[in-house]
């Protein structure tokens, strides 16, 4: 089985586009291979890599929360009512921008000129305002917008949760028991395989654990310091296409004959 983050792995998001190299790497290795992505976003986030879902058996979804063998749930595990009270008590007080992820749809709790050029940045839908989301519908996940000294508050006052810092502005806020190596796991046993039959691939921090465990953990060039020290083998970037030539090399598939020099 392969197990492929998304954001910064599969997808270029300074380019906006899955690299065509990435995407017939996957289309060949489809062939002879169960294909599962490993990713913090919701089922409702997958737009971006559209062209690629009838590739996906496997969906690791919301940093291992939720688990969908094709489209069936086999594993779902949202944050609890008290957890979410106390944490959206604190990011009110320090007035942070934060939002929701359900499995379907997420809400924000304020929108500024800031938030809009933000997801605008990232190519990203931005999302509806709701504050009361959590009090509506179950919560995969929260994430806020905050600076190193309010997300040390967060911290202290949250020992038993993770705030796991996204690009430069954001972080996503889940128990510490959970990861994307957890929903792997999880995985794994659901489809009764070992974690030795796995190989992953990815870029940041939130790839780390997942890296380390997986049978052979494929880091990207254009990954964080943090998730190429534990990799088993770090590839080129994903705009100079990484997946492909990772793939060539430990012989998943075979070299594409192609005149574009993207492939050579």
């Amino acid at each position: 089985m392969f197990l492929f983050d998304i954001d910064g792995t599969l997808f270029d998001n300074a380019n906006d586009e899955v690299p065509a190299s990435a995407l017939r790497a996957l289309q060949e290795l489809h062939k002879t291979a169960d294909i599962g992505i490993a990713t913090g976003r919701a089922r409702f986030m997958l737009y971006s890599i559209e062209e690629l879902m009838p590739l996906i058996k496997y969906s690791v979804l919301i940093n291992g929360r939720y688990i969908l063998d094709g489209e069936n749930v086999i594993f779902e595990e949202p944050l609890s009512g008290d957890v979410l009270e106390r944490l959206v008590r604190d990011m009110e007080e320090l007035n942070i921008i934060y939002g929701f992820q359900g499995s379907d749809d997420e809400a924000i709790s304020k929108i500024d000129e800031e938030i809009i050029r933000f997801f605008c940045e990232l190519r990203l839908d931005l999302p509806p305002l709701n504050k009361n989301y959590h009090l509506q519908k179950k919560v995969y996940q929260a994430w806020c917008f905050c600076n190193e000294e309010e997300v040390e508050t967060l911290r202290r006052k949250h020992p038993d949760l993770q705030f796991i810092r996204w690009l430069h502005v954001g972080y996503d806020i889940l128990p510490k028991s959970s990861s994307k190596s957890k929903g792997m796991k999880m995985l794994a046993e659901k489809v009764g395989i070992g974690l030795e039959n796995i190989v992953a691939f990815g870029d940041g921090d939130n790839d780390y654990e997942m890296l380390r465990d997986a049978g052979l953990g494929i880091a990207m060039g254009n990954g964080t310091e943090k998730a190429k020290a534990v990799a088993d083998y770090v590839t080129d970037a994903v705009d100079r296409d990484g997946i492909y030539k990772a793939l060539i090399r430990f012989g998943f598939i075979k070299r594409q004959n192609s005149k574009s020099k993207m492939l050579e």
